[in-house]
């Protein structure tokens, strides 16, 4: 009688040290691809970042074919006074160039939105109330994607301060102000200091307290002198005057916080962009400008007619 024999036969299956060299390898692979991934990303978010400078220098060219100026870098109502100094009309924080601006005020990126067919939002807004007035509260809460670098992964809304509950819509780009620095006449600003708004008065830029800068004003080349650029301060809104510009200064330094009195303030120009910032020129060119620029260079193509020249090669 024949027997059978059983053979015994051997699964195929991965065994430990097979299924470890195997994530090995993916994780190499992964390791390598990941920053080409990580390159290809940050070249589309610079040029979504680019394209909202392109479209905020366009409509701020279209704002300056109606009204013959440039939009303000914020708007406040100039007081008048009787005989005794004391204010009968306006806001007397509107005094003169180098009174400070405030939350309440409105700043100018809001005379851009009937060229950024931002009609609606325009209409919903009542300008003839303060920015912090309940009324606006949902309005100034919308984000505006052209006002948003996608580099900069910002939530839907913002704080404008610790100080307030308001919900505000958020913005990354602030307007040219100005560039170097000058004590007020008014002695109320002692020292340097780059958190007091009354050490911030300069007018020699392109947006500033109620500002209208003509074409024919800017004496240095529309190409070479910056109306917007970037910058990433936790707490920009593109409703209130405290966020709507930058001013320059050799002491200064792109993409590098203020230090002051041990404490950082991220209201510089500055970008998520490695060692570049890009800025909006008044001609509607974009460039990018990188923080090794020569720090006099970058306070040339911020002032509109401080009679420099400035060549291609020093914007970099």
């Amino acid at each position: 009688m024949r027997t059978k024999s059983h053979c015994l036969r051997s699964r195929a299956a991965f065994t430990l040290i097979e299924l470890l060299v195997v994530i090995a390898i993916i994780a190499v692979l992964v390791a390598l691809i990941m920053p080409a991934v990580q390159a290809a990303r940050e070249s589309a978010n610079r040029a979504k970042c680019q394209n909202n400078l392109k479209q905020l220098g366009l409509a701020a060219t279209e704002y300056h074919d109606a009204f013959n100026a440039f939009p303000a870098g914020w708007y406040c109502y100039t007081p008048t006074f009787d005989a005794q100094g004391n204010p009968i009309t306006g806001d007397p924080n509107c005094a003169y160039n180098y009174t400070p601006y405030q939350d309440y005020m409105w700043s100018g990126l809001i005379g851009l939105f009937v060229k950024m067919e931002q009609n609606n939002l325009y209409n919903e807004i009542n300008f003839n109330l303060l920015t912090t007035d309940f009324a606006n509260s949902t309005a100034i809460r919308r984000t505006i994607d052209g006002f948003v670098c996608p580099s900069n992964r910002r939530p839907t809304t913002t704080q404008n301060s610790p100080n307030t509950a308001l919900a505000l819509g958020p913005s990354d780009y602030r307007g040219n102000m100005a560039a170097g620095q000058v004590l007020p006449p008014t002695g109320n600003c002692p020292t340097y200091d780059p958190t007091n708004p009354l050490c911030l008065v300069y007018d020699n830029g392109l947006t500033y307290q109620n500002s209208a800068v003509n074409m024919a004003d800017i004496t240095d080349g529309t190409s070479t002198t910056v109306i917007f650029g970037e910058s990433l301060s936790p707490f920009g809104v593109w409703s209130m005057a405290t966020s709507s510009c930058v001013r320059s200064n050799t002491d200064r330094t792109i993409n590098k916080p203020i230090l002051y009195n041990g404490q950082n303030y991220y209201t510089y120009w500055m970008s998520k962009h490695p060692n570049a910032v890009n800025f909006g020129f008044c001609d509607g060119s974009v460039r990018p400008v990188t923080q090794l620029v020569n720090k006099n260079v970058l306070n040339m193509i911020m002032t509109r007619s401080g009679g420099e020249t400035v060549s291609a090669d020093q914007i970099k």
